[in-house]
């Protein structure tokens, strides 16, 4: 079992490390273009809108009602009623993408000022209508989470999170194409960005349907209320959008409180956000999303004893393959956060002085890693239990203590202010869930985590990158080359250290990709 989940986690980052590399050039290429001015504002603030949508009804809440179930019926050799269900599934979601797409083009006005209070005249403007146009792209990128989940509840994880690149890279080609050959700059360019994500969108979900397709054996629809395990998953539907919904009206709450700061300041916490969300997406979203099928299908267990010993080993398997690379990328988000920007995005009007807004705002954002990536395979162990309630109470704790926290510390730290909120709030997060989760299962399984060769790891791997920026000349440290040089050494380090201590190993873990 360990070796599955393993070999599944590595192709969930493999897949999302595709998608997340295709989507800071696109970051890199939107920075060139539009720097962290009014018009990135703009993008952030109509970008934010339509993703929160998305993962309403998208990617994190089908993840908690339909994936479970699914997973279970075919554990239990039901595959005929895993397929009616994953039909009547893709017929509900049609209903309501529909209808949310209308209702979002309608509202986004309202929508605009919610999300950014502090905009006004021509941001505002811009903002309302770039919604008009994300909120259909949103509805499309929603059904391709349908398809995500079917892939990811037959371990087919590789293409399931790669495809976004295809999103990404229809972007990156319009910028390219209208920005560099026919020379368009501000809103002309921002318009053909909008439109290419549409675009985008639409070739996402072509990718994904064939394969959902030849593993369903059919494509159509079916929109019978009367499926017991459509019943079972619309019943899960409002607690697990409650969790989710709190959870990005958090965001939504930090976007607002940001939008206070001045032209800049939510390009330069979106910016962050980016950098943050790299290694986020690899070790926190990537972890759970490849244990979550595992995890459900013990739930077939009858035996109530024998399953919790299952579900706590496969967890600490996977807390440990999270601490091992967790503690590590946030010693590089804090210390090398300057080197990494640089690398990633720094281009044309993203200069350096906007290199060093970032990367403060990154540097408060390291501490929430852990707590972040835990909670997100706390979470999912809950919804292979069948309990959606749980995550979602414990979300609006998360929303209470990260508002209550922000609105005191912006006063004196600003952006930076709103982004410890959500830090502190993420780890209460993270210990109420450790705590409900260990009382219910009997453990965590956390005997499987090394701490100690862990701590050994981080500071291995960081001294020797720590070592060499210390010796480059200011100047030569300060350009791409430096940076990379700094990030490599920290690599290379990384990757002596880890297999002496009997942590990591490249070598094995691709081994874990043969059939």
């Amino acid at each position: 079992m360990a070796a599955g989940s393993g070999r599944g986690a590595l192709l969930v980052t493999i897949g999302i490390l595709l998608s997340r590399v295709f989507g800071l050039v696109r970051q890199r290429i939107i920075g060139h273009y539009f720097g962290i001015g009014a018009f990135a504002d703009v993008i952030v603030a109509a970008f934010r809108i339509g993703n929160i949508a998305q993962n309403l009804l998208g990617e994190g809440t089908l993840s908690a009602v339909f994936i479970p179930v699914y997973a279970r019926l075919r554990a239990a050799d039901k595959s005929a009623d895993a397929t009616r269900f994953a039909l009547n599934a893709l017929g509900f979601l049609l209903l309501s993408v529909a209808g949310v797409s209308l209702i979002g083009v309608a509202l986004a006005p309202l929508l605009s000022q919610l999300i950014a209070p502090g905009f006004e005249g021509e941001r505002l403007a811009l903002t309302t209508s770039a919604t008009r146009v994300l909120f259909p792209m949103t509805g499309i990128v929603v059904l391709s989470a349908w398809g995500l989940g079917v892939l990811t509840a037959h371990r087919r994880f590789l293409l399931a999170y790669a495809a976004p690149t295809v999103w990404s890279a229809t972007q990156i080609a319009g910028l390219l194409t209208f920005g560099e050959g026919l020379g368009l700059r501000g809103e002309p360019l921002l318009s053909v960005l909008l439109w290419s994500s549409l675009v985008g969108a639409v070739l996402q979900l072509l990718v994904l349907l064939p394969a959902a397709r030849r593993l369903l054996g059919a494509l159509r629809p079916r929109f019978d209320h009367t499926n017991p395990e459509l019943r079972e998953a619309v019943g899960r539907f409002p607690s697990a959008l409650l969790g989710r919904g709190v959870l990005h009206l958090s965001g939504l709450l930090d976007i607002a409180l940001v939008s206070f700061f001045g032209t800049g300041a939510q390009a330069t916490m979106s910016t962050a956000q980016m950098i943050y969300f790299l290694p986020m997406a690899i070790l926190g979203t990537g972890e759970a999303a490849a244990a979550l099928p595992d995890l459900a299908g013990d739930m077939a267990e009858q035996d109530v004893e024998r399953r919790n010993a299952r579900l706590r080993s496969r967890l600490g398997e996977s807390l440990a393959r999270v601490v091992t690379l967790t503690v590590p990328a946030t010693l590089v988000l804090a210390l090398f956060g300057g080197e990494l920007i640089r690398v990633c995005l720094q281009s044309g009007s993203f200069d350096e002085s906007a290199n060093e807004q970032v990367r403060r705002i990154v540097f408060v954002y390291a501490f929430a890693l852990l707590g972040n990536a835990s909670a997100r395979l706390l979470t999912t162990t809950a919804w292979a239990l069948g309990d959606t309630r749980t995550p979602a109470r414990f979300a609006l704790m998360r929303v209470a203590v990260s508002t209550a926290c922000s609105l005191v510390l912006m006063q004196w730290l600003e952006v930076a202010g709103v982004v410890l909120g959500a830090v502190i709030a993420a780890w209460v997060e993270t210990f109420a869930l450790g705590l409900k989760l260990r009382k219910q299962l009997g453990g965590l399984g956390l005997t499987h985590v090394p701490f100690a060769r862990i701590a050994l790891l981080g500071m291995g791997s960081v001294a020797p990158a720590l070592l060499t920026r210390w010796a480059l000349p200011t100047a030569f440290a300060r350009t791409f080359v430096g940076a990379s040089l700094v990030l490599l050494t920290f690599a290379a380090a990384f990757a002596v250290v880890a297999p002496a201590l009997g942590l990591f190993d490249l070598r094995s873990r691709f081994r874990r990709l043969r059939p």
